[in-house]
This record gives structure tokens, C-alpha cells and sequence, in this order.
């Protein structure tokens, strides 16, 4: 049977996230746990072993972020997260690859690498490469220019929410960035799996989209990530 995860984040609208060691990411939807506290909640799918290693993420723009990890204990349809690893952040840790404002002169790479740094995205898995690819795109949209953008897929190809699992889009060119479709993580979805920036092909208006459609929960999650090592 699924469990329920509820999280008590404040702000009530940050944005909490699970990703459990077997694949599973969640995100918190709104919702209010049997005494009428308002918060959110993960369904974990039956399918997510008891009592293995998960990690929550809760984050807010404006607000230093938590991130913890322990065991996701599974019992009575209620899940609980036993934690174990406590990890700080520094109140003048600066991260020196922060792009910071608009510029499409700026070095995609080190966008890339920002929000490598700043995410600790899990990219053994092909669901922690979709969710970084969804990141980096969007970094490189609103920090960049415009023309970045996501790689099309159609059903039964490798893909993460419908767009290439690790692969980006330039329409245009920007600065000294040429027009095409960039792989962005070498190894996908492997333990040697690291950031790259590499031209692969030239853009395809009929492959370029922006934004990617919303994940509304883990179930959706499961049902469009095709499990694949390596390719766009």
C-alpha cells in the first residue's frame, strides 16, 4: 500500500522534495495532516522499499535551504523520515560560479556548474538527470537569454517528462554560444555521471519548447521516466 509523507515547512510554500535511494523523487503537495495542521505531503507508491536511505530537500528563494537524509521508514500507510545526517550551510558560503543577472554573453558551462553546485542533483538516476535538466534549463532561460530551451521526445524514446533526459536547447546564438543541442551530463544516469557542456546537433525549431510540463507527483514521476543509460 502507499504511504503518506507529511512535511511542516515554513514558509508553507517552499518547495520540499524527496528522492529516495531507489529512484523515487516526490514533491509536496498542499495538505493538512489528521489534527487539521496545515503543511504537505509526498505519496510514497508501494513500490518504494521500507526503511532504505531517502533524502528531503526544502527550499525557498530568499531563504536558506535544508537538506537532510536518514531512512524513510514505511509503516501503517504513514511514512516517516529518520534522520541521521545534518549538513550546514555557511552563512558567507558564496558560490563563485553564481551567474548572477541577465547576461547572453555568459559561459553556459558555468551556469551548468552552478546549478550543479547549488541543486546536489542525483544524476546516477534518470529521473535526477531529468530533474537537473529541467534546473539548468531554466537557469539558462531566465539568467541567459530566452532561446534556451528543452529537446523534444516523443513517447517510447529515452526521455524525462517529455523532453530529452540529458540534453539542452540554443535556438539562437547568444554571446559566443552557437545555436544547437548541447549534452549536458556525461554518463547519464550511471555513478561516473558528471556536468559537461558538448554540441551535439544543430537546433530544430520542431524539437524546441519552454517551460516543461509541471511533475504533479511521484506516481507521475515513475510513469514518465524511461530507465536508459546514456543518449539525448
Amino acid at each position: 500500500m502507499s504511504s503518506k509523507f507529511m512535511i511542516f515547512p515554513d514558509p508553507l510554500d517552499a518547495r520540499t522534495t524527496l528522492r529516495h535511494d531507489n529512484g523515487f523523487v516526490g514533491t509536496g503537495v498542499p495538505d493538512t495532516d489528521h489534527e487539521g495542521r496545515p503543511g504537505q505531503s509526498i505519496m510514497i507508491p508501494d513500490y518504494v522499499p521500507n526503511e532504505n536511505g531517502a533524502e528531503l530537500t526544502v527550499e525557498k528563494e530568499g531563504y536558506v535551504g535544508i537538506n537532510v537524509r536518514g531512512f524513510l521508514v514505511l509503516k501503517d500507510g504513514v511514512a516517516r523520515l529518520q534522520v541521521d545526517d545534518y549538513n550546514l550551510v555557511p552563512t558567507d558560503n558564496t558560490d563563485p560560479t553564481d551567474p548572477g543577472d541577465v547576461n547572453p554573453n555568459a559561459n553556459p558551462i558555468d551556469i551548468i556548474n552552478h546549478v550543479y553546485n547549488s541543486t546536489n542533483p542525483n544524476l546516477s538516476t534518470a529521473s535526477g538527470c531529468g530533474l537537473f535538466t529541467e534546473d539548468v534549463v531554466k537557469e539558462l532561460h531566465e539568467k541567459m537569454n530566452v532561446a534556451w530551451g528543452h529537446v523534444k521526445k516523443e513517447p517510447g524514446q529515452n526521455q524525462f517528462n517529455g523532453h530529452a533526459v540529458d540534453a539542452i536547447h540554443l535556438l539562437v546564438p547568444s554571446g559566443g554560444t552557437a545555436p544547437g543541442i548541447y549534452d549536458i551530463i556525461q554518463s547519464s544516469a550511471s555513478p561516473e555521471a558528471k556536468p559537461v557542456f558538448n554540441y551535439a546537433d544543430p537546433p530544430d525549431n520542431a524539437l524546441w519548447y519552454y517551460p516543461p510540463a509541471p511533475i504533479k507527483s511521484g506516481q507521475d514521476m515513475k510513469a514518465i521516466t524511461v530507465w536508459h543509460k546514456g543518449g539525448k
